[in-house]
């Protein structure tokens, strides 16, 4: 049989505590390092009313750009959604 020393420290209650946070707060911050979400501007999605608001144009103009795929669409369930990146993608002057 192995045995092994135990060590015991003497701490008050609220060290303890402010130890634990500690412990706690270095996790949270290596995990969300390590899981950053996506940058919320470049895949921010909008519905067909905020497409409309950014775009200031029809709803008709809107859906037959998105027919014909000028404007690419996303549906999730019965809505359709816009990605604000492609929306400022297509924005750029033609000359």
């Amino acid at each position: 049989m192995k045995s092994t020393q135990t060590h015991v420290y003497q701490t008050t209650p609220e060290e303890l505590t402010e130890n634990i946070l500690i412990g706690v707060d270095c996790k949270l911050k290596e995990f969300f390092d390590k899981y950053k979400p996506p940058k919320k501007n470049e895949e921010e999605l909008l519905t067909v009313g905020e497409t409309l608001e950014i775009l200031k144009c029809s709803k008709q103009a809107l859906w037959n750009w998105r027919k014909n795929g000028i404007l690419p669409s996303y549906r999730l369930g019965n809505r359709v959604y816009y990605k604000k990146s492609d929306i400022f993608s297509k924005l750029i002057k033609q000359e």
